[in-house]
């Protein structure tokens, strides 16, 4: 690894926030939108489907690598950390032009993949976080039902 390559690395991981808590569907929608409005030289944004509650799907296309990455958050929706990391990364890219180059990628992000889902856990997510709260709040799709088990159909 060059050194400029390990300062672009060290830097991403000094940037990390001190979350408190985790995004509603409604958040990261909007947080979505202001990306690609305040980026549209890397940033896009389209809407690929709706959800059966009908909740529009976002998906970010972030750069214009040679390789190409597609993650998916909350697949399972009761795990909200794979969307903070989304939003974490996905500003990272926008904002720094030697992180898009030195990964050489076009990413697409969905930040909530089972968006009616995660909507259902949202009661836990600001806290308090206990066991208590998170039981009550919790939700998981039947196994059949889940989107990472039934896609596409």
């Amino acid at each position: 690894m060059m050194p400029e390559s390990k300062a672009v690395y060290e830097g991403l991981l000094d940037s990390i926030p001190d979350y408190q808590g985790f995004l509603t569907v409604e958040e990261l929608d909007d947080s979505t939108r202001r990306l690609a409005a305040s980026y549209p030289e890397c940033v896009a944004i389209r809407e690929i489907g709706k959800t059966r509650m009908n909740h529009p799907l976002y998906v970010l296309r972030i750069g214009s690598g040679r390789h190409t990455g597609l993650v998916l958050g909350c697949p399972h929706p009761n795990e909200p950390v794979g969307a903070m990391m989304i939003e974490f990364f996905a500003e990272s890219l926008a904002k720094n032009a030697a992180l898009r180059k030195e990964l050489d990628y076009t990413w697409y992000f969905v930040k909530a993949w089972d968006a009616d889902s995660v909507k259902l856990n949202e009661g836990w997510f600001k806290g308090p976080f206990t066991i208590k709260n998170y039981v009550r709040n919790h939700f998981r799709p039947a196994l059949f039902e889940q989107v990472d088990w039934s896609f596409p159909v």
